[in-house]
């Protein structure tokens, strides 16, 4: 995981469409306040997934089992639509009122993790919103070089691969975030080759700026 710091070279022709409504990667850590999660504070900006109402957060440290303070908001009318997977090395099923907790056997095990994260998109999906036409859930798959200091590169490929599918097929969006110092050139971009859209903080501190599309 060392090596010369990198990022995504930006694009000449700029992306058509924003974060929100694509599958990202994100070159920032996750922030507990959604600082840094494009499609949860896009959703309540009026972009393209505004009125989604269905979260899911992958979490591989104890801070990412916090989900951004407005995903629980916007779940508050409609039930408890928010899940955390708690993938931490000591999981908890404690989580804040409206939040449904589940731990998974440790950021290893990725074939547990797998199982855990298709069984919350499908409670997502029973809880009705997505059956009556509205978005489906937006999910944050976590710090990819969290992950990495327990899976090498080719296990994170394939479980990325297969969480973003799966997401993709309940009619939802998910996005990951990655440290691209500490990582090298050929790992970052392995990984940024499963998203639609890569994204750093924009040099204001406010937003995301898309340094990578291809749609």
């Amino acid at each position: 995981m060392s090596g010369t710091p990198t990022r995504p070279s930006r694009e000449i022709t700029p992306p058509s469409g924003g974060v929100s409504d694509a599958n990202a990667l994100v070159l920032a850590e996750p922030s507990h306040t959604g600082g840094t999660c494009p499609c949860p504070r896009e959703a309540h900006d009026g972009t393209a997934a505004a009125g989604a109402s269905l979260f899911l957060r992958v979490a591989f440290t104890r801070a990412g089992r916090d989900p951004p303070r407005e995903w629980v908001d916007a779940a508050a009318g409609v039930g408890p639509d928010v899940r955390v997977v708690d993938a931490t090395p000591c999981p908890s099923t404690d989580a804040a009122d409206g939040v449904v907790a589940v731990a998974a056997d440790g950021p290893g095990n990725l074939t547990d993790l797998g199982v855990r994260i298709t069984d919350a998109l499908a409670e997502l999906d029973a809880s009705g919103s997505a059956a009556n036409g509205e978005p489906g859930p937006v999910c944050c798959l976590g710090s990819l070089t969290v992950l990495s200091q327990y899976v090498d590169t080719r296990e994170a490929y394939r479980f990325l691969n297969a969480a973003t599918s799966r997401v993709s097929s309940h009619g939802g969006v998910a996005h990951a975030h990655l440290h691209p110092e500490a990582h090298e050139q050929r790992t970052v971009d392995t990984l940024t080759s499963l998203f639609d859209v890569v994204a750093e903080p924009a040099d204001d501190g406010r937003g995301l700026t898309v340094v990578r599309s291809r749609r």
